[in-house]
C-alpha cells in the first residue's frame, strides 16, 4: 500500500517529518503543495493521510478525531459533500470521529461573529485550514484521503499559544500514527511517497 501523508507545518507531526508532506498554513498553500505532489505521483494509485492539528469545541485538547467528512468555508453545508474513506484498524474502533469545517482563517470569536460561529458548530466538530483544499484535489484525481486530527485548542487561544501547544501534542500524534502503521502493516507492506 502506498501512502502520501499530508500535514500544515513540520511542528504537527514530530519524529514523522521525514514521511510528510507540508503544505503550509491555509488552503491555498495546501491546493499549491498538492499540485506539486501530483506533478511527480499522478499516475500513481495511493492513499493521502492527513494528519495534524484541530480546533474544536465539542472534544477536549489532545483528542484524537477520525475525520469522516470535511465542510468547506464559503459553501452551503448542502452544497457538496466531502466524505472521506475509512481505514479499518482495531485502535481505530476507540478513536471518536467528527465533521472539519476547512476556512481561510484561524477559527475564533475574534475573527467570526458569535452567530455564524454558533450556526457552524452546531454542524461540525473541529476546525482546520487546509483540508477542504487538499481533498478537493486529490479527490479530483480519484486519490483515497483518510484523515486523523489531534484537538489543539477550544477556539479560545492565540495563534501563539497554538503554536506552543502543537509541538507538544505532535509526541501524541506521531505515537497515534505510528501505532496505527504497526498495526496496518501486519496485512501489507507500506510505502511512504514525499517529495
Amino acid at each position: 500500500m502506498k501512502v502520501a501523508i499530508f500535514a500544515a507545518v513540520p511542528e504537527e507531526v514530530g519524529i514523522l517529518a521525514d514521511k510528510v508532506n507540508f503544505t503550509g498554513i491555509g488552503r491555498e498553500n495546501a491546493t499549491q503543495a498538492a499540485l506539486r505532489f501530483l506533478d511527480k505521483y499522478r499516475n500513481e494509485e495511493f492513499t493521502v493521510l492527513n494528519i495534524g492539528t484541530v480546533g474544536s469545541h465539542a472534544f477536549p485538547v489532545g483528542t484524537i478525531l477520525s475525520i469522516d467528512e470535511i465542510a468547506s468555508a464559503g459553501m452551503a453545508f448542502y452544497d457538496k459533500r466531502m466524505s472521506l474513506n475509512k481505514w479499518h484498524a482495531p485502535m481505530l474502533q476507540q478513536i471518536p470521529t467528527a465533521t472539519l469545517y476547512s476556512s481561510d482563517s484561524f477559527v475564533s470569536p475574534s475573527v467570526y461573529t458569535s452567530q455564524y460561529l454558533d450556526e457552524v458548530k452546531s454542524r461540525v466538530g473541529c476546525f482546520d485550514m487546509e483540508s477542504s483544499a487538499l481533498y478537493s484535489v486529490m479527490e479530483h484525481y480519484g486519490k483515497k484521503y483518510v484523515s486523523f486530527k489531534i484537538v489543539s485548542d477550544n477556539l479560545n487561544v492565540t495563534i501563539e499559544v497554538w503554536k506552543q501547544r502543537v509541538v507538544e501534542l505532535s509526541k501524541s500524534l506521531a505515537a497515534f500514527v505510528e501505532q496505527l502503521f504497526m498495526e496496518m502493516g501486519q496485512n501489507e507492506e507500506i510505502e511512504f511517497l514525499t517529495l
